[in-house]
């Protein structure tokens, strides 16, 4: 099997999981499974960014020792994380949706460069002046389409609306993303025909090894 091959094919495996994932977590959040399962996948997101932060963090023996103290915590409290887990998905969810929401809408404050012209000036060394005022007004867009879906998840969660909410936040979020990738996408094609076209992947996997690097790069 090729590179290019195993790569697509570990992609598909990791897509295929993340929608099962999604559906056990729905399921268990409307009492359709055991509340252990729910348990144990509310907790794969505060994994994920705890495996990230260990490998980047000058500081991995106070990192792990972090990891150690708080797996110790939902061993012992793992009965009390079984009767509230919907209450941490609501937290990755509704605080996920705000965090992103906060540094996209950071970014076009006065003095700071939009978080879309960084990408785009990842790509190409420099922007014409109607490239610029695009990703400016794309950065605001994003900032707002996470606002949007911080404000409907606790709108949803907090009002009591568990099922809605569910659907929400383990199944329609990342194809509501996805439409505002596509649309985006679409939009830039009309109002720049002219521009160069770089894909959505292309744009995230050159902004990931951006953002890989400045973080290797000792300080």
């Amino acid at each position: 099997m090729t590179p290019d091959r195993r790569k697509r094919a570990v992609t598909a495996v990791l897509v295929l999981l993340a929608i099962c994932g999604a559906v056990l977590a729905h399921f268990a959040i409307v009492d359709r499974v055991s509340p252990a399962v729910g348990a144990l996948l509310s907790l794969i997101p505060a994994a994920g960014f705890a495996i990230w932060a260990a490998r980047r963090s000058p500081h991995r023996a106070w990192v792990a020792a972090g990891i150690a103290l708080a797996a110790v915590a939902l061993w012992a409290e793992w009965g009390a994380l079984e009767r509230h887990f919907p209450s941490v998905f609501f937290l990755e969810h509704a605080g996920g949706n705000l965090a992103l929401a906060i540094v996209f809408g950071r970014s076009l404050a006065a003095g700071r460069k939009p978080l879309c012209t960084r990408v785009a000036l990842v790509l190409h060394e420099t922007l014409p002046p109607e490239v610029a005022a695009y990703t400016r007004q794309i950065t605001l867009a994003w900032t707002i389409f996470f606002a949007m879906l911080f404000a409907l998840s606790a709108t949803l969660y907090l009002g009591g609306f568990l099922e809605a909410w569910s659907v929400l936040a383990t199944m329609l979020s990342p194809v509501l993303v996805a439409l505002m990738f596509a649309g985006e996408y679409a939009v830039r094609l009309r109002v720049l025909p002219d521009w160069e076209r770089t894909g959505v992947l292309g744009a995230f996997r050159a902004y990931s090894r951006h953002t890989a690097a400045r973080l290797d790069t000792p300080r």
